[in-house]
């Protein structure tokens, strides 16, 4: 561990500290490359016929040139072909993996960064053997209690299968969706500082491609996954939709109302701002009493986003189905066996939608747990906003009476 950081001991005592409030943390790490410092690549450049040689990716149509990642020289990507390096990376108590796992050690958790392109070279595919290594790896150091989320940045549904990482960060399938129904017209989105394609879309095509993406994956692998709306690669939120704080309100009862893992790029909460990925990583402006630097309302807001999530089983725990989605609305309902919860969020003023009584039994006994603007009406619940804004409706969930198997339909499956 770095002795600038406070060494390893410094590790510890944030470990324990999380852990007296309910909080475990999460190491970041990459088992796509090194930097060209690490001590196996500088064995492997001393030597490259040595043991470390084959630690790291050569391509036999370039001789003598290491391979990097995107080009980077400093960035030498590993070689997953390689047993002995999958062994220090995953086998044993004192492999890479579980070496800072568990109590007591620093870590809870790990986020894989560059996931998508780990064991991948060409002609190479070695991701799910990685992936189920590093999962097994996981598994055994901290008793099945870890988190092992990957990065990816692009189609994840043929990497996310649900016996390796245990979740991704869901680019795909929620962050970039969002952005076209959130982004400023005429502001284009940036990761990793590049402008990308996102048309500005109403919400049944956004609704469309979340649903098809929830689709694609095991749902232990949906539930499991990061949802975003920007991260330290990204524009900020705050900068995506224009600078309005309606609207990053709205991004918020998003995030924390669909099922998925949510992530909070640190200062969102507070309305920082970000064009791109090191415009948008300043420091946090600890200490500032600058309401354009620290939006003390904005904060209420995610708080209370947050409390409620944590105290519904149904924003926490339960299915999702889609009961409207059009323009600029969205309605659907989260089911869990103790609660319902309707969820409506828009992006602008919009006529009322009725959710007929058949599509959300009980709920016209149920009461608002967040905002207003969804009211009982005879035939269904009534929902409607005059300006961005986020309403969530909560009741007992009316469970169906249980009915036995008829006689002649048992063993008819």
């Amino acid at each position: 561990m770095d002795p600038v950081l406070g060494g390893t001991e410094a590790l510890l005592r944030l470990q324990r500290a999380a852990h007296d409030r309910g909080l475990r943390v999460m190491g970041d790490i990459t088992l796509n490359h090194t930097g060209d410092a690490h001590e196996w690549y500088v064995a492997a450049r001393q030597d490259p016929d040595g043991p470390y040689g084959g630690w790291y990716v050569r391509d036999p149509r370039t001789p003598g040139e290491w391979v990097t990642w995107l080009g980077v020289e400093s960035l030498p990507k590993l070689d997953h072909r390689n047993p002995a390096l999958r062994a220090a990376l995953t086998e044993g108590p004192d492999s890479v993996i579980e070496r800072w796992l568990g109590p007591g050690k620093g870590l809870d958790a790990w986020r894989v960064d560059v996931a998508n392109m780990t064991g991948r070279y060409k002609e190479t595919d070695l991701s799910h053997e990685v992936a189920r290594e590093t999962r097994a790896a996981v598994d055994r150091a901290t008793g099945g209690e870890g988190l092992l989320v990957a990065e990816h940045t692009h189609d994840h549904s043929r990497d996310a299968l649900g016996d390796g990482w245990h979740g991704v960060m869901n680019y795909s399938g929620f962050t970039r969706p969002l952005w076209t129904w959130l982004r400023a017209v005429g502001f284009a989105p940036k990761f990793l500082g590049s402008p990308l394609r996102a048309p500005r879309l109403g919400a049944d095509l956004v609704a469309d491609t979340i649903r098809q993406f929830s689709a694609l994956v095991p749902w232990r692998s949906l539930v499991h996954s990061m949802t975003l709306v920007g991260s330290h690669d990204t524009t900020r939120v705050r900068t995506l939709v224009g600078d309005d704080l309606d609207h990053v309100k709205v991004a918020a009862g998003l995030l924390l109302t669909v099922p998925g893992i949510p992530m909070i790029t640190y200062g969102d909460e507070i309305g920082m701002r970000g064009d791109f990925g090191e415009h948008g990583r300043r420091p946090m402006p600890w200490g500032s009493t600058d309401p354009d630097l620290w939006d003390e309302n904005l904060l209420a807001h995610y708080r209370a986003l947050v409390a409620l999530r944590r105290s519904s089983p149904a924003l926490s725990s339960g299915s999702m189905r889609w009961l409207h989605a059009e323009g600029d609305a969205m309605v659907f309902v989260r089911e869990h066996p103790e609660q319902s919860a309707l969820v409506h969020v828009a992006r602008a003023a919009h006529a009322p939608v009725e959710v007929p009584w058949a599509s959300v039994p009980g709920a016209a006994a149920g009461a608002a747990a967040h905002g207003g603007g969804v009211t009982v009406g005879e035939t269904g619940l009534v929902v409607g906003a005059d300006g961005p804004g986020v309403q969530v409706w909560t009741w007992t969930t009316a469970a169906p009476a249980w009915q036995p198997v008829p006689e002649d339909f048992r063993g008819g499956w």
